[in-house]
């Protein structure tokens, strides 16, 4: 074990390491599904908004108000399913995550406000976009907000894997109001998740165009822009993922081919960006009247590119860990099953309570049209 980092806490492991490491991964892939929309959405209604008044275009207003009128919901969603991959890592890498969280303490709790803040001006702009009013201007510091928390994660979870850093951070502040040094990682893996947030947030945008109470323009606007958003970004990113696989060093990337699961991962990944851009491509070019296959696909290509990344992630943060001398699968286990059993049982009734709720909304739509 490397010096730097902390001893594992005395009580083990309730569940089995695949098992924590599977549910972790499974709701993180939910939870980036729905930050691609709510990033892709701030910054395609902001600047259709944006666009729409400056310039008198009347389908860029009513698109950027069908996308705003949404987020609300999103970001409710992107909440609720951040916490338990949080916790997962909490659990599996608590020694060197805890540790990373300290050392940027004070930015790491400011994320609370920032959320808060950003949750106010989501509001502020569904509010505004309902009343026919301007809003790209809170839209922007509603992105911006998101833009912080991201950050700030995103510097948490590089931290965690650089225990060589730590005594120089903690020596040069106790009080955790330093960044960590900049790292060859950090700036490409932050770009492929916000280009990727706009390229699949334009893509999933352009799916609105089936609501049947839209003009036929803005439906227009929808498929046509957001399919071609969607296909740009996601291109982009592909690039960009490339670029920031690249600045791993060479041991990291060597360490991670040699898992299993790895080169199934990276076709999942590289397939569900092609097939987003197929979906991009295939909606934009379509008339207004389009089946669902459209839908399935681009669904597909968000779960399958979400999903790839993940995995590569996770085996490329255990292998760095793993060179520095922690290895999350040595933990010690001793299974609870009941407290297993609890979790599945109450999952399946969460599940089916937001199903209810789904169709409750449904069934309501008429009556809160202009609001969703």
């Amino acid at each position: 074990m490397n010096a730097a980092i902390p001893a594992a806490e005395p009580i083990p492991l309730p569940a089995p390491v695949w098992l924590m490491k599977f549910l972790g991964d499974l709701t993180l892939t939910i939870h980036f599904i729905f930050l691609y929309l709510l990033i892709g959405g701030l910054v395609l209604s902001a600047v259709w908004n944006f666009i729409g008044r400056r310039f008198g275009d009347k389908e860029a207003v009513g698109a950027s108000g069908v996308v705003m009128s949404r987020l609300p919901i999103v970001m409710t969603y992107v909440i609720n399913f951040g916490v338990p991959p949080l916790l997962f890592v909490q659990v599996l890498y608590g020694q060197v995550i805890y540790t990373a969280t300290i050392l940027i303490g004070l930015w790491w709790m400011s994320v609370i406000f920032a959320i808060m803040g950003a949750y106010f001006a989501i509001y502020r702009c569904s509010y505004l976009a309902s009343a026919g009013r301007g809003y790209w201007g809170w839209g922007v510091l509603a992105l911006l907000f998101i833009l912080y928390v991201g950050k700030v994660y995103s510097t948490a979870m590089a931290l965690m894997l650089r225990p060589e850093d730590w005594a120089g951070m903690y020596a040069r502040s106790d009080f955790g109001v330093y960044f960590p040094p900049a790292d060859a990682t950090r700036l490409p893996r932050y770009l492929y998740m916000m280009v990727l947030s706009v390229g699949y947030g334009g893509l999933l945008t352009s799916l609105y165009s089936a609501k049947g109470s839209l003009e036929e323009g803005v439906k227009r606007f929808l498929r046509v822009w957001g399919g071609r958003v969607g296909g740009v970004f996601l291109i982009l990113g592909l690039f960009i993922g490339l670029w920031a696989w690249q600045q791993q060093p060479v041991e990291v990337r060597n360490g991670v081919w040699g898992v299993g699961i790895v080169p199934y991962a990276v076709v999942v990944w590289a397939l569900g960006l092609l097939m987003g851009v197929v979906a991009s491509i295939w909606i934009s070019l379509t008339p207004a009247s389009w089946g669902y296959g459209k839908a399935y696909l681009a669904g597909a290509a968000s779960v399958m590119g979400a999903g790839g990344y993940v995995i590569l992630r996770d085996m490329v943060r255990d292998v760095t860990l793993m060179l520095k001398g922690f290895d999350v699968w040595q933990r010690v286990v001793n299974p609870n099953w009941y407290v297993i059993g609890l979790f599945f049982v109450s999952l399946l009734v969460g599940v089916g309570l937001l199903v209810w709720l789904y169709f409750i909304l449904r069934s309501a739509r008429p009556s809160i049209e202009k609001y969703v």
